[in-house]
């Protein structure tokens, strides 16, 4: 079984608009299919496997989900070793995004500090521990030109444009890319869809129960999963909207394209300065069973999991991707009536606007009436 999978967009175009968005995934269910009927030790060692990308976030909500679901606490002490162990693999996901992936994106090569900063995060990652004061500086150096707490002191529009125009280090420039083609695109985006709705996180515990009785009403909810009969977007910017900087950069944009890798580089320089951790939980479901959540590089991740005689009777995956690209989700919401007189720039904007959304496997883009 190919196991990742990949998201396919196509587009239908007419009258100089995109008339129709078409999201399809070919990602397999794999909890269904691979850890139904395991036990919990099975489960445990299979998890960081069968999920290459977000391994430490899906072994640390199967964990809790099992512990929860037989019965077990969820402790301080073991909810904090989770968060610390995610919050390593979020360093390493946007150390790697943004030191490595940005500069390609824009035709640069990354640096040789950029390299060995991400290889640090690398090496913290592997240790299940946020990197030493040296490594995060290193990365916080090659991402923003100076130190975590000082970049976090840019807190107006103003400021930010100053340290994107003067383009530093490739992450500015990759931001000033983003930004002026934004600025394009927005007088051209005015009969846009409205966007979707951010996840709200300040109920999460009571928003479970919710969740779990969703999947159980519906067993297609876990490839389309809404909250409250609705698509919603997941991920570091529905974290951080409320910031007064992010929030300003979404007034000024019609599009939330600059404001979700800007919030990420916000919450990246959050974690390096050691002001934020990866929020984690988990409960047991009036039903019987356990829910757990973790917030990760990409969002929401929720595993619900059923057990009988310390298996898996029931076992069950929502990934941030499955939110964020739903048919009528984030990605969807963004592109619906927008402009598309060229195809060419369609294509690279489609294609921008799903990097802004970080999913965890392949995008193909295809034009359906081409």
């Amino acid at each position: 079984m190919e196991l990742e999978g990949a998201l396919r967009i196509g587009l239908s175009v007419g009258a100089g608009r995109i008339e129709r968005i078409r999201i399809t995934s070919t990602r397999p269910d794999a909890a269904r299919s691979l850890l139904q009927g395991r036990s919990r030790d099975e489960i445990r060692a299979a998890l960081p496997l069968l999920f290459s990308i977000c391994g430490r976030s899906h072994a640390a909500a199967g964990e809790l989900a099992c512990a929860v679901a037989a019965g077990e606490a969820a402790t301080d002490v073991v909810l904090a070793r989770c968060s610390a162990e995610v919050s390593a693999e979020v360093v390493r996901e946007y150390s790697w995004r943004t030191l490595l992936d940005w500069p390609r994106w824009i035709g640069e090569k990354p640096d040789e500090e950029a390299i060995a900063a991400a290889r640090a995060s690398q090496a913290s990652h592997s240790r299940s521990a946020m990197p030493a004061d040296s490594g995060a500086n290193a990365m916080a150096m090659a991402a923003f030109g100076v130190g975590a707490d000082e970049w976090l002191g840019v807190r107006s529009l103003a400021e930010l444009d100053r340290w994107i125009d003067a383009g530093k280090t490739a992450a500015a420039r990759f931001i000033r890319r983003v930004r002026d083609e934004d600025g394009a695109t927005d007088a051209r985006n005015t009969s846009a869809a409205p966007e979707v709705p951010f996840l709200d996180d300040r109920q999460r515990a009571a928003g479970m129960v919710e969740l779990w009785a969703a999947c159980e009403a519906d067993p297609g909810f876990t490839r389309q999963p809404t909250w409250r009969g609705a698509p919603s977007e997941t991920g570091a910017l529905a974290r951080l909207h409320t910031d007064p900087l992010i929030a300003e950069l979404m007034r000024r944009s019609a599009s939330r394209v600059l404001a979700r890798f800007v919030a990420r580089l916000r919450e990246f320089a959050l974690l390096l300065a050691g002001r934020a951790s990866s929020a984690v939980g988990a409960q047991a479901a009036p039903s019987g069973g356990g829910v757990a959540w973790v917030e990760n590089a990409r969002g929401l991740l929720i595993h619900q999991v059923r057990l009988e005689r310390d298996r898996a009777a029931t076992y069950r995956i929502v990934a941030p991707t499955e939110w964020n690209f739903h048919p009528d989700g984030a990605l969807a919401s963004a592109l619906t009536l927008a402009a598309a007189a060229d195809l060419g720039a369609l294509k690279r904007r489609v294609v921008r606007t799903a990097h802004s959304l970080d999913p965890c496997v392949a995008c193909r883009v295809e034009f359906d009436d081409a």
